[in-house]
């Protein structure tokens, strides 16, 4: 039947596949080539899969779980089609892979029931309308908006087809809101592999129906692209679909459709015609180009205008519309080229207006000599391939229909080679939106008055930009007294003017102002030091206007944030900006535009989404798009570096297992032949140990639990010059009891439950000046003093009767592990950056002599020296600067991948105490690269694009790099020329081929070294530098890069937080 016949498509897809693997096989030349074309077609093979509509039959034993591509935040939904007679089912399941967290969709006696748990309870709504199990297609649609649960279906066949539905909600206990999974996450769709641990409220485990197509926060769920299977598994009838037109198809932004050159091809004379409907600022429409790339021809989208370039093989021919396009309806395009002249013409086909763009190509040459075999390419070109520079790269998301080339039709979904390209076309209902350069989105207004709640969420790599901005009055003109009120918050007198709402990030700090019309605006900040915003992740964020003149704000699951307003009066927002401001309005206003970088997605009013596909206005904005900002897993630690701990847990004098930054071995300057002759070994404290080198140095003691139930006395000294940090933690299995010491803003604080309630405080002084400061706590039942240089103090007294302290024998010192969470104690879980010496850790026993009781203090000798665990702890200098220092024996590796192609400047600071060493360097594994090096006293910059090596030299002055000073360092790459300026003296070379002029690069960045057998094509001596080096940043059109050291992938031999400093 014709879901089987879908099925043995499928396979001979897969056959082709691997059919254009195996000529891949054979060329081990270029191995890396190899595997990025293996990695392609893997993705296309995925792709393909996901866009085949075949519904999955079970019986009860077919099992598959899939990938799931969530984030994280306050709002999901669930989509489904279904056909069963079965009445117990299992019909969805995401659940996280280290929470308890997880959404479910099954079927009790017919009836479907909506579950979910976003760590504070189990919620639950059923349907109670309809049952199900009548061998009929339904529609099942669920979604979660906090903590509310509601579910809708729609009968698609039978008696009851097209009844529209009452939808049923219902809550879940307070007070988490967010579901916490990721990547990592199970997904099931139709039944859940027996070895998966699901949740207890979900009492089904199994399928038996047709499973159709299925989307998990509007994204399709390609219910053949499945991670793993078990049992028999078939196709079946496709759910019912909607009425699409013939040839109408949509691409995702990530992939392309390659057709074939039209057999009716005259050079002379060229035609193509397609209708787009899109919202993508930048893409690619259409491309084509002979094998020597001679000729070509692009149809491109530019800042959102539509752009032509060809050339015939004599100059290139370019022209730009001067109206945008990408407003989301439907457009026709019809390019013309007679010999070296081309005409554009772009109707809008709802409202009629027409615009006409030409062109014409430079030189003599008047023909295409596109070959037969030659490919002509929609919506995006292969990851792999060469093609003209004047064309853009990046892939276009939005529908295409009535394509012709030369009077010859296509339908993309009939060629041999596409991928990301699926029949139909939706383009409303989006809920995100991605900035990459400044612009911004106008939505409609609303009002802010008490009981409205507002909510999105966000993630950014930027550490300043305007997420929303919602001002009122239409006029951009009453935007002056609003700029008055925004820059002058702190002014006396009592102000008035429009009303406005801002959210915006501010040097790391998310600020958000509120200003009601009259008096000053009143603001919440939210601190970097109560964890970073700015970190790629995804970030929910909820304004809440409050009864009783008052607002709130919340971050994630943190806890609220309120502050007072002048008044409870209505406030009308009439137009609402994301990511930035128009021209006009910052024209108008003298409101500085901060533009925003990175995505915003599922805002909601009063629990309505804004729908992005209806904006108002907008400019440089992908909406509907959002690339995947967060960070890659961490990486697996290297040999030596894996925290390891015991089965049981080991006394206290126990031998230590290790993984610590720095090398045991120490070479003494006096048998290094490298040394400066004047360099001098760091002066070091033997007894105090650096942590903060990675987000999870730490040390950990074992200890006898029994004896800090009634009584625990903590003593450490810390020297550090940050605002925040974890300092100590130690806890119950469920961290119902635990003890922490942190710094927050520049204070320590002591929190701690004994199994009834959280008691915190901070003694009001601030120790991050870089001296030493002795810590101490002493808790005694339910009472705690926390003292700071024993003339600092702060008293606390738990709630409630219970006064003992039941905890686990393991105190984790200066952070935590990788893999140990707590949500107990705030945002701040980050290794302090700082040094520790001196802890000392005390009990209590009650002994009970002559009918009294009487406790006996008691010493747990923890000794720093032998801890039971440790994971990159350094050693600490005993005067430091800022800077990252190297020993000598390693190297860090900055970057995971990076490419150096044409132009590239980098620049940093050094002050080294040897003759020779590296300083950067990246290479493939043929003959490109870029390196920086000291050699011999010299220092050199070489580059080879493939061509040769080309090297700038610098030899310095006097006692040259062994003066102990610090030295500035910039180095350019130019095409085929290469710069090095040492401390304001430039030096330049450059290759005599300049054809040669970029350097083919995808391979990580080693600084101070790189690993033993990792070949450098662009250094001479593999010796690893000795010093210190601060400020490393690295430039690519227009782009900087600041490299962090403490967050590099790998780090071996180097401290990264500090740098010994030099004596007067």
């Amino acid at each position: 039947h014709a879901a089987g016949a879908k099925v043995k498509d499928l396979e001979d897809e897969a056959d082709r596949l691997l059919e254009k693997l195996q000529p891949i096989k054979k060329l081990q030349d270029n191995l890396r080539r190899n595997i990025s074309q293996i990695k392609e077609l893997i993705n296309q093979a995925r792709k393909q899969a996901n866009s085949i509509k075949v519904s999955v039959s079970s019986g009860g034993d077919c099992l598959r779980s899939y990938r799931p591509d969530i984030r994280k935040g306050r709002y999901n939904t669930i989509i489904l089609h279904v056909k069963t007679t079965s009445p117990d089912n299992l019909l969805f399941y995401l659940g996280s892979a280290k929470y308890v967290d997880f959404l479910a969709l099954e079927m009790r006696k017919g009836k479907v029931n909506f579950l979910w748990d976003v760590g504070s309870g189990v919620g639950r709504v059923e349907y109670p309308h309809l049952t199900i199990h009548d061998g009929n297609w339904h529609r099942i649609e669920a979604s979660r908006n906090g903590l509310n649960g509601t579910i809708s279906i729609y009968p698609l066949e039978g008696t009851k087809a097209g009844m529209m539905p009452t939808p049923a909600s219902s809550n879940s206990p307070t007070a988490f809101t967010i579901l916490d999974v990721d990547q990592n996450a199970y997904l099931f769709v139709g039944g859940i592999f027996g070895i998966i641990k699901k949740a207890e409220a979900v009492r089904t485990s199994t399928f038996s129906g047709c499973m159709g197509e299925t989307f998990l926060d509007g994204k399709p769920i390609g219910l053949w692209n499945y991670r793993k299977r078990e049992g028999d598994c078939k196709g079946c009838v496709v759910s019912p679909q909607r009425t699409i037109g013939e040839g109408t198809v949509q691409l995702d932004g990530e992939g392309y459709a390659a057709v074939g050159r039209p057999t009716r091809w005259n050079p002379n004379v060229s035609t193509i015609t397609f209708k787009f409907r899109t919202f993508s600022s930048e893409a690619l429409l259409m491309y084509l180009a002979t094998e020597d790339m001679k000729d070509f021809m692009s149809l491109e989208l530019s800042e959102g205008k539509v752009k032509v370039n060809f050339d015939l093989g004599s100059g290139v021919g370019a022209a730009l519309s001067a109206s945008r396009h990408n407003d989301g309806r439907w457009k026709a395009l019809t390019m013309s080229r007679n010999k070296k002249h081309a005409t554009v013409i772009v109707v809008d086909i709802d409202g009629g207006a027409e615009e006409r763009i030409t062109a014409s190509s430079q030189g003599l040459a008047t023909g295409l000599n596109l070959r037969e075999n030659q490919k002509i390419y929609f919506g995006g070109l292969p990851t792999i391939g060469n093609y003209r520079s004047e064309v853009t790269l990046k892939k276009y998301a939005g529908c295409l229909k009535d394509i012709e080339v030369s009077r010859t039709p296509y339908n993309l979904l009939s060629s041999s080679d596409y991928n990301g390209v699926t029949k139909g076309c939706e383009v409303e209902n989006l809920y995100t939106v991605s900035f990459s350069k400044p612009g911004y989105v106008e939505l409609s207004g609303f009002s802010l008055n008490v009981d409205t709640e507002i909510s999105l969420s966000f993630g950014t790599l930027k550490d300043t930009g305007t997420i929303l901005l919602a001002v009122g009055g239409a006029s951009p003109g009453s935007l002056q007294a609003r700029r008055a009120n925004l820059l002058s918050p702190q002014r006396r007198r009592r102000q008035s003017g429009e009303p406005y709402l801002s959210v915006m990030l501010n040097k790391g700090s998310l600020e958000v102002l509120i200003f009601t019309g009259s008096h000053n605006p009143r603001r919440i900040i939210r601190r970097p030091e109560q964890g970073i915003l700015n970190d790629g992740r995804e970030h929910s964020l909820r304004i809440e206007r409050l009864p009783g003149r008052f607002f709130a704000v919340q971050v994630d699951e943190e806890p609220k944030r309120e502050a007072a307003l002048p008044n409870d009066q209505p406030m009308s927002l009439q137009r609402v900006f994301l990511g930035g401001i128009p021209a006009e309005v910052e024209r108008t206003s003298n409101r500085a535009n901060i533009p925003f970088q990175g995505c915003i997605w599922n805002l909601m009013v009063n629990a309505v989404l804004s729908d992005f596909s209806q904006p108002v206005s907008f400019e440089n904005a992908e909406i509907g798009q959002c690339p995947n900002l967060a960070p890659p897993p961490p990486p697996l630690p290297l040999p030596g570096e894996e925290e390891q701990k015991p089965a049981t847990p080991p006394p206290a004098e126990a031998t230590p297992l290790s993984a610590v930054a720095p090398p045991t071995a120490r070479p003494d300057p006096a048998t290094d032949l490298d040394s400066c002759a004047s360099a001098e070994a760091p002066a070091v404290l033997e007894q105090a140990h650096q942590f903060g080198l990675t987000r999870n140095s730490h040390m950990s003691f074992a200890f006898d639990d029994t004896k800090v139930r009634e009584k625990v006395v903590l003593e450490l000294e810390l020297r550090t010059k940050e605002q925040s940090g974890l300092v100590l933690y130690m806890a119950r299995i469920n961290h119902a009891d635990f003890v922490s010491i942190q710094v927050k803003d520049g204070q320590v604080c002591l929190g701690y439950d004994l199994g009834h309630g959280n008691t915190s405080g901070c003694v009001p002084f601030s120790i991050n000046d870089g001296s030493w400061h002795k810590i101490r706590v002493n808790r005694h039942k339910q009472r705690a003093l926390l003292s700071v240089d024993g003339n600092y103090t702060k008293h606390m007294t738990s709630p409630k009767k219970a006064d003992l302290l039941d905890v686990v024998g393991l105190v984790y010192v200066g952070g935590l592990p990788l893999n140990y969470t707590t949500k107990r104690i705030g945002p701040i879980l980050h290794s302090i950056n700082g040094c520790l010496r001196n802890l000392r850790m005390g009990g209590g026993l009650t002994s009970v002599a002559a009918g009294r009781s009487k406790l006996i203090d008691m010493d747990l000798k923890l000794d720093m020296a032998t801890p039971t665990s440790s994971h990159m702890v350094g050693r600490c200098f005993v005067a430091t600067e800022t800077g990252t220092y190297f020993d000598g024996t390693g190297y860090l590796q900055a970057v995971a991948s990076y490419r150096v192609g044409l132009d590239v400047s980098i620049t940093l600071e050094f002050r080294t105490s040897r003759t020779s060493g590296v300083l950067l360097a990246v290479s493939n594994k043929a003959s490109d690269g870029l390196g920086l090096e000291i050699v011999q006293g010299k220092l050199l910059f070489h580059v080879d694009n493939g061509a040769g090596r080309i090297t700038a030299l610098h030899v310095p002055e006097g006692k040259g790099f062994c003066d102990g000073r610090w030295h500035t360092l910039t180095a350019n790459k130019i095409r085929h020329r290469v710069e090095l300026i040492i401390d304001g003296k430039r030096s330049q070379a450059q290759s005599s081929n300049p054809r040669s002029n970029t350097c083919d690069t995808n391979d990580p960045v080693y600084v101070g070294g790189h690993p033993v057998g990792v070949r450098q094509a662009a250094l001479s001596t593999n010796t690893s530098f000795k010093g210190c080096m601060k400020n490393l940043k690295i430039t690519k059109a227009s782009k900087t890069m600041d490299v962090h050291f403490n967050k590099a992938v790998k780090i071996k031999g180097v401290q990264p937080l500090s740098c010994p400093a030099v004596a007067a």
